[in-house]
């Protein structure tokens, strides 16, 4: 990125008939990027014995739902392709994409067009393998269409994305940061535009989105949880226990009771109480302190399991609840898909389905697994990894019936890294 900054800088006008970059030439060679068929994007680092170098660009790749593997390019406005080298690709929603382009290319395009521009050609080193994310030529890339559109100009952008959540008008919310603390930006990718913030001066931990927009937040000092709503319309809720969250809206525990937050407009909430929850055991005083001490999204259900802090866990659908049997184990899991929790121990996988709350077990021996990504909008897991029986680098599928599908075999040489599953 230093590269860019310093290129930029140079191209700038200093009195003497030099003429400043037009940042537009970049997207004049990015029209759009084949990815309306994918099912897994990643990355590849490419073994290059020959320089010593074992972490080498390799580009961004897709595989489709044929399980055909092909390097992702960007289509310019003129009918070319890979102008452009992609070098990052993150997930902001189902159908949203964050795309960086390849800074060593983009350096190449802005040295091209000042070339172009004056009598006195300008030229800076940039190594083979220097590359990098050109986050100032950040784009949005719409899954079905495979359009590409400039991410607002101005604006932080969720690199090294972590949580994004969706309301119900497609509206895209992430973490940013500013001198005064953590804020929560909502992005609408209709129009491209960043349409409200948060107030400077938050901690934020953690959030979630219901599907009228209104904000949860909460954050950790010194494990003295606070929680919290932002309304749209600016007004702060601050909510005194447990809250969660099923099919979008939002409740909370309190005062021994499950109450539902409903939204009044875009500035107003109102609380109602759903049903009582307290449930000690009998051979605990009525005046010893009940608390709900965790929360599990059961996404095949949509409901939640609660579990308080005497060990027990009931199922909540929004209306009612009903005690289930959980391992302790679970407490605390790995990862999850839309029909189950897992946690992981080596080569061993430990399962607790949301269907039936049935646990087991299964292990995976002939692969060495190096990533793994799972997520609430798929039942499958995707890794990838080595095969032990020859070596070679795959991409593969842990179904929901614990089969293991390889959906690809890279190069010899070739490592995968930073998959992303999108079907």
């Amino acid at each position: 990125m230093l590269g860019a900054v310093a290129f930029m800088t140079a191209c700038k006008d200093d009195g003497s008939g030099g003429k400043e970059f037009d940042s537009n030439e970049i997207y004049k060679h990015l029209s759009s990027v084949n990815v309306s068929d994918v099912k897994m994007i990643y990355s590849k680092e490419k073994s290059d014995t020959r320089s010593g170098d074992s972490e080498s660009f390799g580009g961004v790749w897709k595989i489709d739902k044929n399980g055909n593997e092909t390097k992702l390019v960007i289509t310019g406005s003129d009918g070319k392709t890979n102008v452009i080298n992609i070098f990052e690709i993150s997930k902001l929603s189902d159908n949203i994409l964050l795309m960086l382009p390849d800074w060593y290319d983009t350096n190449r395009i802005i040295q091209e067009w000042y070339n172009s521009q004056s009598d006195d050609a300008l030229h800076i080193d940039m190594p083979s393998e220097s590359h990098g994310a050109a986050t100032e030529y950040a784009m949005l890339l719409n899954k079905e269409t495979e359009k590409l559109y400039r991410f607002p100009e101005n604006v932080q952008i969720p690199y090294n994305v972590g949580e994004t959540y969706t309301d119900k008008n497609g509206n895209i919310y992430y973490k940013g940061y500013s001198e005064k603390g953590d804020i929560i930006i909502k992005l609408n990718p209709e129009t491209m535009t960043i349409e409200s913030s948060f107030p400077e001066g938050q901690d934020i931990r953690s959030f979630n989105v219901t599907g009228d927009g209104f904000i949860m937040y909460w954050n950790d000092n010194n494990g003295d949880i606070s929680y919290k709503v932002k309304c749209p319309g600016g007004r702060i809720y601050p909510i005194t226990d447990v809250p969660f969250m099923i099919k979008d809206e939002l409740y909370s525990y309190k005062d021994k009771k499950i109450v539902k937050w409903e939204t009044v407009g875009n500035n107003e909430m109102k609380e109602t109480e759903i049903c009582e929850f307290y449930n000690l055991p009998d051979y605990v005083s009525p005046d010893d302190k009940y608390e709900i001490h965790q929360v599990l999204n059961n996404y095949v259900k949509n409901s939640v399991v609660l579990r308080d802090n005497w060990g027990g866990w009931y199922e909540f659908n929004g209306e009612t609840y009903s005690k289930v049997e959980i391992p302790h184990d679970f407490s605390w899991y790995s990862f999850n898909t839309n029909k189950a929790w897992y946690r992981q121990d080596n080569t061993c996988f430990n399962k607790l389905s949301m269907t039936d709350y049935q646990y087991s077990e299964f292990q995976i021996l002939d692969y060495e697994i190096q990533t793994l990504s799972a997520s609430s909008e798929s039942p499958n897991i995707a890794f990838s990894g080595i095969r032990y029986m020859d070596g070679a680098n795959v991409v593969g599928t842990i179904t929901e019936t614990d089969e293991i599908v390889i959906d690809n075999v890279a190069e010899i040489g070739n490592k995968i890294i930073n998959l992303i599953p999108l079907n």
